[in-house]
């Protein structure tokens, strides 16, 4: 087996010599799919459950999928943005760049690219965008995408409830366009986006990669009465990821799913609960972080985010 498969960086935001590009320097991307979400700057203050008000800073303000690049960036990296909402894309990438600075990172770029993973020639114009965005006319670095962040997933239905909040989605009331939606979004959209040259078929050339499926573990791994109309499909693209991972592994390519459990602090859930019993998007972010920098000998295919809160609850029951 040819060694060469499981080699890593010391750092892997440091430059590295291309097999295909012996004149250039490598540099890394970070791709976040699902970079944005529905909330935006005019949610930064937003009324708790309790009564009282609160200002959301950005690790929190966008959910999930506007945290998750703030840790690479602290890390210096060069990361893209993607989602199907450019206004939100934009409010993350201020939010990101300030990191950026922060830290003394100030070659570091972040860049904003509109994509929808259901529509086969969006993904395509997308990663075809990636790589031009980050070279400039006297740049003659060679930039690669090391890292997927793959956080996509469509709207719950419009008449779900949680149980104790009402009447549920029964399984044999679901809605078949909707759950053709949610395969297409989830399953095949991770499709699309691992069949982009730049994507798998160019982390098999280097023999190195990542990819990070976010997922929920009340639907992932448990398909709870009340989620039927959701659950089948985080289901698939848990189980895709774990092929991905016997198949790509030993061609030096990392994939992992993130099991995130608990409810995600965002304005909205704010609403729900206290904050204090809320999951922190940027506690979540690091671990996808943590799981990245894994060496090969000991890599995870499967990491189950808990809070402490939910122990006795469905997240222990796998």
């Amino acid at each position: 087996r040819n060694s060469t498969q499981y080699s890593i960086m010391t750092s892997k935001t440091d430059e590295v010599e291309s097999e295909n590009n012996t004149n250039k320097k490598g540099r890394p991307i970070v791709v976040v799919v699902g970079a944005g979400s529905k909330h935006n700057d005019e949610d930064k203050v937003t009324t708790d459950n309790d009564g009282s008000e609160s200002i959301f800073p950005p690790s929190v303000r966008w959910g999930l999928g506007g945290a998750l690049a703030l840790p690479f960036a602290k890390e210096g990296f060069h990361i893209c943005l993607m989602g199907r909402r450019p206004n939100v894309l934009e409010q993350v990438r201020t939010a990101v760049t300030a990191v950026h600075l922060s830290q003394n990172h100030k070659d570091a770029k972040v860049v904003c690219v509109t994509c929808d993973v259901t529509d086969d020639r969006s993904v395509k114009e997308a990663f075809e965008q990636v790589i031009s965005l980050f070279c400039g006319p006297d740049d003659n670095s060679y930039y690669y995408i090391d890292l997927v962040i793959f956080n996509v997933a469509p709207p719950y239905p419009s008449n779900f409830k949680f149980e104790g909040w009402g009447d549920f989605i029964q399984p044999h009331q679901i809605d078949l366009t909707d759950m053709n939606l949610q395969m297409d979004t989830q399953v095949n959209g991770l499709i699309r986006v691992c069949r982009q040259p730049q994507v798998v078929p160019g982390m098999i050339e280097r023999t190195r990669g990542c990819i990070l499926l976010s997922g929920e573990s009340c639907c992932n791994l448990n398909g709870g009465f009340e989620f039927g109309s959701v659950a089948p499909a985080r289901a698939a693209l848990r189980s895709l990821g774990q092929s991905m991972f016997q198949s790509y592994g030993p061609m030096g390519i990392h994939v992992c799913n993130m099991n995130i459990g608990g409810i995600i602090d965002s304005p909205r859930t704010r609403t729900w609960m206290p904050a204090g019993e809320l999951t922190k998007p940027d506690e979540i972010a690091e671990q996808f972080l943590n799981a990245y920098q894994q060496k090969p000998s000991v890599w995870s295919y499967e990491i189950q985010l808990s809070p402490g809160l939910s122990a006795r609850k469905v997240d222990m029951r796998m």
